[in-house]
């Protein structure tokens, strides 16, 4: 339903015009008003603004300083000009500082919040903090009046009121004179505007003349229709825009010629969250995008873009989100011109490319890795090579031959020992072809009639190692054979390894070792071991036929004469003289044997006592018959010999010795150089009468103080320096004053009688309070004698004596003869235990004479090895005793062991001691046994 204002046309315009003035006004008024109170809050919010940081600022100042009674003062001061009601200081634990105009008693009121819409109060509540720097001291609170500035509000607005009023009573009359004027058309016009609103076709009337609304009217009509479609042109090219712009996947932006910001797209929410609104209060964007680090940087590209009016892609930079969340954005621009080419600023595009850059950080670490990895695998293939040619190097260089073969028998790698052991040309390519066809080229074969079975038996095949044995080449060389499963990673067989190793020289050795295990190193004649051997052999199968087995026992007369007088080479090499003389006399089935020093034995099987004394005779004047010179003296040795026959004279292997032994003490007896068939009623006589004179000797020594210590130095063979001395010992002569028995002379006779258990403890003692006398001494090798190892308590003896005394069990060394500790094996095993278990060392003596010494160097757990004196005194003119010495010492140092070697009575000797790698030397070139040694002193 339309309304019609009633009269007419002119009077309802000047109707609708006072009502539109009537409303105008009071939009106006409205609008004023609060205009007025807007003004009015930010007005007390910048004096408020203002007071808070000048009230703060003098409070601080004089807080800080401690002028409480100024402060008040101060506050006092503020109250009355500034229309403050009331002030009130706190420090930040809520204690009052000071305070005028409030009750204390009462609270603090909360903060007044001018917002907008809401009336301005009467008293207006504030709080500040109270801050010196950065430092927060307490907070400010006051009350400021807002009666003044109400009044001067209320005082505007009437103004305003009474200026509106006259404007609107000109304005009326005005309308009333142009309604009278412009109705005449008017009617006409409104119903023409009413059929455009409606949109329907309207045909204005024909004017009559050319008067102004006639015109009015026409133009009106033409403005309509071209307004109408411009509006509908531009209402579709701002929906086809706003399409395009706002559904963008980057966002958009215009920034005029000084960088401020004109237009941006709504994809700006989707990039940065925040709203193109909100972008448009933001400062300085979009330079406040970037992270603190990067705005500079950003800002010093906007510059250069607007001053040069250049354009440019991909600026990458660290942006921040609305919520703090950072991300990489990337910029483009170009310069903006309108149609006429005038320049309107700068378009920027901003796009996301967190994604890209993480897929380029990741791709630039995998990159990185992959060339540290590809740097590693050339490490690698480096270390593998220079590991490769190393182990080239290395099994080229090995005496050992190397063979590797894979699963089909096919050569893949040899060295050139391999090639050399089996006579292979070194210009053949080996490597590929079969094995059994490379040994039918071999020049150096075994005595084997078909190498390619051998070499291909299953047994070869399944077990991790095969002992193939030794094999004796064409050319007389010994090689040893293993064969190795070769297994890959999975333990699946990836071919077979062969060793070859000449053992030429270690089997020679080794036989040559069994040959002076079993034969005198000197003489080249059985030793005692072999001797005893032959003896219970011999002995039994004269039991088993009932057949006569004769002993032959002789010794030298006056030897010791002959090395005291001449030296202990040249009676080496009158021993070897005679061997080599009754050597002739002897049939192949009789044995001869040296038994140590110069005692000599012959076993003769089937021989009764009238063939033993032929035989007796004969030996007692061949030896007579020699005729040996050394120096420019001529000796003449003669022997004496005893004869034992089983069964006779003796029923078992150790009384035929025996009686044999004393037999040849009754042929001295009888004036030497003769030979005697064994008497029992003679050898109840003088022997016993001879062992019953040297056990009253030994006693009356033991008993006052007839025994002497003399010192010999054992050196390091490198340095020549004194490493350890060794105790020798000395009897006094009784009957001759100032001379002295060597240990040659009593101690058999000592150990017959059982004086040498005497002997061995007054040695240890007197070595061990030697040792508590002189602490800076060097250490000291006592010698003990076999039969001490029937002694279990000589061990506890030793420790008891060093504890009592206060010396270091290291200081004290035990040497034992390896002949003693090998006959008699567990009681010199169990022995040499008890004594490393006190702290002492054991030193073994006269190592190398006894039956196959190394096999019992694992059960006789000696700490030093002190080679026998036979092997070294002539070890530069001797080959055998240089294997044999080299031999020993290797074996000695692989085994942990240190060695001595004694006798070194040259340089010669000296030098290849030193070059076999020797530890230690003891002779008569270093030092003679004295009594008082420089060592002790």
């Amino acid at each position: 339903m339309r309304l019609r204002l009633p009269g007419s046309l002119r009077s309802r315009m000047l109707l609708l015009s006072l009502l539109l003035q009537c409303v105008l006004l009071a939009a106006v008024y409205l609008g004023a008003e609060a205009v007025w109170q807007r003004a009015s809050r930010e007005a007390l919010q910048q004096h408020t603004a203002t007071m808070s940081r000048m009230l703060g600022t003098a409070v601080a100042s004089l807080w800080s300083e401690g002028e409480r009674d100024h402060l008040s003062a101060m506050l006092e001061a503020f109250r009355a000009p500034d229309n403050v009601d009331y002030l009130v200081v706190r420090d930040n634990a809520g204690a009052i500082i000071a305070v005028r105009g409030w009750d204390v008693r009462q609270p603090l009121p909360e903060p007044t919040q001018l917002e907008s819409g809401s009336d301005i109060p009467q008293l207006l509540h504030v709080r500040t903090p109270v801050r010196l720097g950065y430092a927060r001291m307490g907070e400010l609170y006051y009350g400021m009046s807002t009666q003044g500035v109400m009044s001067s509000l209320q005082e505007t607005l009437s103004l305003n009121l009474l200026v509106l009023m006259g404007g609107l009573a000109i304005s009326a009359s005005l309308l009333l004179w142009l309604a009278y004027w412009m109705t005449r058309q008017l009617n006409r016009l409104v119903g023409v505007v009413e059929q455009a609103a409606a949109g329907q076709d309207f045909q204005l009337p024909e004017t009559v003349g050319r008067d102004v609304d006639s015109h009015l009217l026409t133009r009106f009509h033409a403005l309509a229709g071209q307004i109408r479609e411009r509006v509908r042109s531009l209402q579709h090219s701002e929906a086809r825009f706003h399409a395009l712009a706002d559904y963008t996947f980057s966002t958009e932006l215009w920034l005029d010629p000084h960088g401020k910001l004109l237009w941006v797209n709504a994809s700006v929410e989707r990039l940065t969250g925040y709203r193109v609104s909100e972008c448009a209060l933001l400062d300085n964007f979009p330079v406040g995008l970037a992270v603190p680090d990067e705005r500079a940087r950003l800002a010093e590209m906007l510059r250069r873009a607007l001053s040069e009016r250049s354009s440019g892609a991909d600026f990458e930079f660290r942006a921040v989100r609305r919520d703090g969340a950072t991300f990489w954005a990337a910029a483009s621009w170009q310069p903006l011109y309108d149609a006429q080419g005038e320049w309107l600023g700068v378009r920027a595009s901003l796009r996301d490319i967190t994604e890209q850059k993480e897929d380029r950080l990741a791709l630039r670490r995998t990159l990185i890795e992959m060339q540290q990895i590809q740097s590693l695998g050339e490490s690698y293939l480096q270390r593998a090579e220079a590991e490769r040619s190393r182990l080239m190097a290395l099994l080229s260089a090995m005496r050992f031959g190397v063979l590797f073969v894979d699963d089909e028998n096919r050569i893949i790698f040899h060295n050139p020992a391999f090639s050399a052991f089996w006579g292979l040309p070194a210009d053949v390519q080996l490597n590929g072809r079969p094995l059994g066809q490379v040994l039918q080229l071999a020049q150096n074969q075994p005595a084997l009639n078909d190498m390619a079975v051998y070499y291909l038996e299953e047994l070869a095949l399944s077990d991790d190692r095969v002992d193939f044995g030794m094999l004796t080449m064409n050319d007389g060389r010994v090689i040893t054979q293993y064969c190795y499963r070769v297994l890959d990673t999975q333990g699946h067989t990836n071919g077979r390894m062969w060793i070859y190793e000449d053992v030429t020289q270690q089997r020679v050795m080794a036989e040559r070792m069994t040959s002076l295990a079993e034969r005198d190193a000197l003489t080249g004649l059985y030793n005692r071991h072999r001797f005893q051997q032959e003896l219970e052999r011999l002995f039994v199968e004269a039991e088993r036929h009932g057949r006569p087995l004769a002993l032959l026992y002789f010794d030298l007369d006056e030897f010791k004469f002959v090395n005291d007088t001449f030296g202990h080479g040249s009676g080496d090499e009158l021993l070897v003289a005679i061997a080599q003389e009754i050597g002739r006399l002897v049939r192949h089935d009789e044995i001869l044997a040296r038994l140590g020093g110069d005692e000599f034995a012959i076993l003769v099987p089937g021989c009764d006592e009238e063939a033993a004394g032929l035989m007796a005779g004969r030996i007692v004047a061949a030896i007579g018959q020699i005729q040996f010179r050394t120096g420019s003296h001529s000796l003449h040795p003669s022997s004496s010999l005893g004869v034992a026959i089983y069964p006779q004279h003796a029923a078992t292997p150790a009384d035929l010795v025996a009686h044999a032994d004393a037999a040849m003490y009754q042929a001295k007896g009888a004036g030497k150089s003769t030979w005697r068939i064994y008497r029992a009623d003679a050898d109840q006589s003088q022997h016993a009468l001879a062992r019953l004179s040297w056990k009253e000797r030994i006693s009356h020594a033991l008993e006052r103080d007839g025994f002497e210590l003399h010192f010999q130095g054992i050196y390091t063979a490198q340095t020549r320096e004194l490493a350890h001395l060794e105790a020798l010992l000395r009897m006094k002569d009784a009957e001759r004053p100032g001379e002295l028995f060597m240990p040659a002379g009593f101690i058999p006779h000592a150990e017959k009688t059982g004086k040498i258990i005497e002997i061995d403890r007054w040695v240890i003692s007197r070595a061990i309070s030697l040792l508590a006398e002189k602490p800076d001494a060097p250490s000291i090798a006592v010698n003990v004698s076999g039969r001490s190892f029937d002694e279990p308590g000589l061990p506890e003896f030793i420790a008891r004596e060093l504890r009592r005394q206060g010396v270091d069990p290291a200081r004290l060394l035990v040497e034992l003869t390896e002949t003693a500790a090998v006959s008699d094996l567990r009681d010199a095993q169990r022995f040499i235990d008890a004594l490393r278990a006190t702290g002492c060392k054991v030193c073994l003596d006269d190592f190398g004479v006894g039956f196959a010494s190394f096999a019992y160097l694992k059960q006789l757990k000696a700490d030093v090895l002190k080679i026998d004196g036979l092997f070294v005194r002539d070890l530069p003119n001797d080959r055998d005793s240089q294997i044999f010495v080299r031999g020993m010492v290797a074996m000695a140092h692989d085994m942990g062991k240190t060695t001595v070697a004694e006798f070194v009575e040259n340089q010669a000797i000296l030098d290849m001691l030193i070059e076999f790698g020797i530890d230690y030397v003891q002779g008569y070139h270093l030092d003679r046994p004295q009594r008082d040694h420089p060592g002790l002193r």
